[in-house]
Order: structure tokens, then C-alpha cells, then sequence
């Protein structure tokens, strides 16, 4: 792009862009999962691609696009994709619901044969269903705007954070703004004046065509990491606790387009506070890894962070992937080099530098 900063289009991005792009990742990525869930998924780095100019959208940017306009640009129907997902969340749920009530499963496999998410590797993971209860409840307070607040003002550092809420993108372009500088902004004086102006509106009015579920940045920062997360829990808490942090990050990113938007991850996790006796964690295990997981601002460019997509592709060298690699590290299993999240940053230095900032506790 000989140094230029990417065009930025107002409008979604063309069709036949998201055509091009979606066939290209399909044909060179391979997850570890089913093809039909990981159509699921890489629908949404489509989208991912649009808003940042990645890929086959070769340095323009299409920040406004939804993921409608994806899905109905590769002939799908939106509402059937919408409900595959949730069913997806639904079957962990599921799982959380049977462990609470004490009928928790033997495995990761559904009562039809199917593993959790189609992840066959999950079909040979044996882990403490509390454990991984335990898990969730971390992963799904850990990216909350007011805990990351409070390590920030504890710990002496900054994270940066935000949520996710109904738009209206008619309102929003009225505004004067698109989905980039929202995601990238510092609104958190601004919430209230969202709401009161109506850009920020109700569920009741979540089934109309300009509202979309759109992340809203309140506080800018180096961010944290996911990986950094799933390794931290395993090597704090075991396994099962690893696999929990998981869960919470794939449902984090499925219930981004379901057929009713809600923060599930957290609902999840508190109903598991609420619910598990014999919980063992609370809200200082929670800032714990939220602290660990928060991506130092002077080693941005050295920790991944990967998305689900990154966590479940293949290195086809090695038959490995992210998520299978980060169970085996906190298992003390050794496992060959390979390159985490996109910038391929290799695994052993990864782990390295998590197992430093788990001994500096």
C-alpha cells in the first residue's frame, strides 16, 4: 500500500469483496471443528477483514460493515445462521446447567455423540466439570469494563476496555461516526449522552434492520489477551479451569450475532456465582486474571491475542492448534513451536513470557 493509510468507506463493503474473501479464507484455513461451524466462524473474520482492510479488501476499509450485510452477501439466511450459533452457546450452556444441578457429564460430548463447539480434540480431555466451571466464571467477568477499572487503579497499569450494545447505525451515521471510531474511541463521559441522543437504544428495539450490536471502546489501552488468559488459568488452576476460560472466550465471540443480544458469557458466569456452592473462586480470582491477561504496554507487538478462528486453526506442519497447544503447555506435555494468533508470534517465547508473569505473582 506503499505507506498510505487505507481508504475508509462509509458504506458496507460490496458484495462480491465479501464473496472473494470469505472464499479465499475458506479455501486456506482449516479449523479444528466441523466445516459447517467453521463456516460459523469465519464468517465473522469476514467482517473482521472489512472493518480493517485485511486480506482481499487490499487496504480499504469498510468499518459500517454487519454482519448482515456479510451473511446475506454469501447467500445465506441470516436468521438460520443467527440460531446455528446460539445452538452452539445453548449446548455449553447445557453442560453448565447439568454440573450445577449435580448430573455433571462424563465429558465434553453431548447426549447425539457431538463434541462441545464439534471440537474433536475435546472428545479425549478429561477435566473436573467444576473445574471448568470455574473457568467460565473467570473468562466471563475477566473482560468486564468496571473489573478491568478496578486492576487498573490496583495494579498501577492500564488495559483499556469497553462493551458491546444495541446501535442504531442510521443514528450513528447521523452522528458523524462509524463502527471504527467507536470501537477505537474514549467514550466513557459519552454513554450517557449515547443513550439520551438515541444511538444507544433498547432491546425492544433489537429486530430492526439499523440496529446492530456494535462494540463501544470506553477507555483507550494495550488491551488483553485471551491466550494469555487460557495458559494463566491452566497454570494456576489446572486444566479444567483452562478449558472453562475457553468457553468463555468462544461464547464471547459467537454471541456477537444470535438471534437476541445479550452479554452471555456473563450472564453465564453469574449464574454460577449464584448458583455453585462449592465455587472456590471470587471476585479477587477474577481481577487475578484479569491483571495477568492484560497485555503490558510495552510488549504490545509480542503478546497474542487470538481470536476463536486463531485458536482452533490448524498449523498443518505441526496438527496443531492454538487451543490444543495451550491445554498441553498447562499440562507440562511438551509440543512443537508453532505461531500463535495473527502475527505467527512462535509459542515457546509465548509461554515463556506467560509462565514469567505467573511467577511474578
Amino acid at each position: 500500500m506503499n505507506g498510505r493509510k487505507p481508504e475508509v468507506h462509509g458504506a458496507s463493503a460490496p458484495a462480491d469483496m465479501i464473496r472473494q474473501d470469505c472464499h479465499a479464507l475458506d479455501s486456506h484455513e482449516t479449523l479444528r471443528t466441523t466445516w459447517a461451524i467453521e463456516q460459523l466462524i469465519l464468517i465473522q473474520s469476514v467482517q473482521g477483514h472489512a472493518h480493517e482492510g485485511h486480506a482481499l479488501f487490499r487496504g480499504r476499509r469498510f468499518p459500517n460493515t454487519t454482519m448482515d450485510d456479510i451473511v446475506r452477501a454469501l447467500r445465506l439466511d441470516p436468521e438460520t445462521i443467527q440460531e446455528d450459533r446460539q445452538g452452539l452457546i445453548n449446548a455449553i450452556k447445557t453442560y453448565v446447567e447439568r454440573t450445577i444441578a449435580g448430573d455433571a457429564p462424563g465429558s465434553f460430548v453431548a447426549d447425539g455423540g457431538a463434541p462441545l463447539l464439534g471440537i474433536s480434540t475435546l472428545r479425549y480431555i478429561q477435566a473436573d466439570p467444576k473445574d471448568v466451571l470455574r473457568g467460565m466464571y473467570l473468562g466471563g467477568l475477566r473482560d468486564d469494563s468496571d473489573v478491568r477499572l478496578e486492576v487498573e487503579k490496583e495494579r498501577g497499569i492500564k488495559i483499556g476496555g469497553g462493551r458491546a450494545y444495541l446501535v442504531d447505525f442510521a443514528k450513528m451515521r447521523d452522528m458523524g461516526l462509524d463502527g471504527d471510531d467507536l470501537a477505537k474511541g474514549d467514550w466513557a463521559d459519552d454513554i450517557g449522552r449515547f443513550e439520551k441522543e438515541g444511538l444507544i437504544v433498547g432491546i425492544d428495539r433489537r429486530d430492526e434492520p439499523d440496529i446492530c450490536y456494535q462494540y463501544i471502546r470506553h477507555r483507550r489501552g494495550p488491551g488483553a489477551s485471551d491466550d494469555t488468559a487460557i495458559v494463566a488459568a491452566g497454570l494456576l488452576w489446572g486444566l479444567g479451569v483452562a478449558v472453562g476460560v475457553f468457553f468463555a472466550d468462544a461464547i464471547d465471540t459467537l454471541e456477537k450475532y444470535v438471534p437476541s443480544y445479550s452479554d452471555q458469557d456473563e450472564e453465564i458466569a453469574l449464574g454460577i456465582e449464584s448458583s455453585m456452592k462449592d465455587i472456590k473462586m471470587g471476585r479477587d480470582e477474577v481481577k487475578t486474571l484479569t491483571f495477568v491477561a492484560a497485555v503490558p504496554e510495552d510488549q504490545q507487538d509480542d503478546v497474542p491475542d487470538s481470536s476463536l478462528r486463531h485458536l482452533l486453526g490448524i498449523d498443518r506442519n505441526e496438527d496443531l492448534c492454538a487451543m490444543e497447544a495451550h491445554f498441553l503447555t498447562v499440562q507440562n506435555i511438551p509440543t512443537p513451536t508453532i505461531g500463535i494468533s495473527h502475527d505467527e508470534i512462535p509459542s515457546h517465547k509465548f509461554y515463556d513470557y506467560v509462565r514469567g508473569r505467573v511467577a511474578a505473582l
